[in-house]
């Protein structure tokens, strides 16, 4: 007696989207737009790159690209919110840099978390 053996089919991986969707930011008025300043003091810069935990999440890949593709935004603040919330790996990581900072991760908003990572509108 044969029996027809049939490969299992797995399903093909769903690959990481590359860029996220992210509204439109509304123009300020000059007015408004507030004078560039170093964000980070070169001690605190100096305590996150020496940090092995930092150092060590940011060994995954996906978590890089993230943050390069919060950097990179036109809208940081909402890419940041949108990953605190959804990525843990994310959020363990800015709450890791706030704490190195600082700065209290509970109590800090996403300017605040933004600034203390580096990130943020450019000039």
């Amino acid at each position: 007696m044969y029996f027809a053996l049939t490969p299992c089919e797995k399903p093909a991986p769903v690959p990481e989207p590359e860029t996220i969707p992210v509204p439109p930011v509304e123009p300020k008025p000059d007015y408004l737009i507030e004078e560039s300043i170093a964000l980070l003091n070169e001690e605190q810069l100096s305590r996150i790159s020496q940090s092995s935990k930092v150092k060590e999440m940011l060994q995954n890949e996906g978590l890089r690209r993230l943050v390069k593709m919060i950097d990179n935004s036109k809208n940081p603040e909402y890419l940041l919110d949108k990953a605190r919330k959804e990525d843990q790996r994310f959020m363990e990581l800015s709450e890791e840099i706030l704490t190195i900072v600082g700065r209290d991760p509970g109590q800090t908003g996403a300017e605040e978390v933004l600034e203390a990572m580096g990130m943020g509108e450019k000039p």
